[in-house]
């Protein structure tokens, strides 16, 4: 399970966001969208947590993958 103090400061800071939002005055819909930003990046956060401490210690790290060329567009 995911350590309960990164938790609490992770809902902390989303709680601390609203609060600041509702006191700069920003439009509520413009505030639902970030704070549902903030609440999916902590929800992510916290899953990638959990699907690290299940992964083996011992589990090679991937990869890198090569750096992408850029594309050309005609003008």
């Amino acid at each position: 399970m995911a350590d309960a103090d990164r938790i609490a400061i992770l809902s902390n800071r989303v709680d601390a966001l609203a609060r600041a939002l509702r006191a700069a005055g920003v439009d509520p819909r413009a505030s639902e969208r970030l704070l549902g930003a903030a609440a999916a990046a902590t929800m992510d956060a916290l899953a990638l947590d959990l699907i690290l401490a299940e992964a083996p210690p011992d589990a090679p790290a991937a990869e890198p993958r090569p750096a992408e060329q850029p594309v050309r567009l005609a003008a």
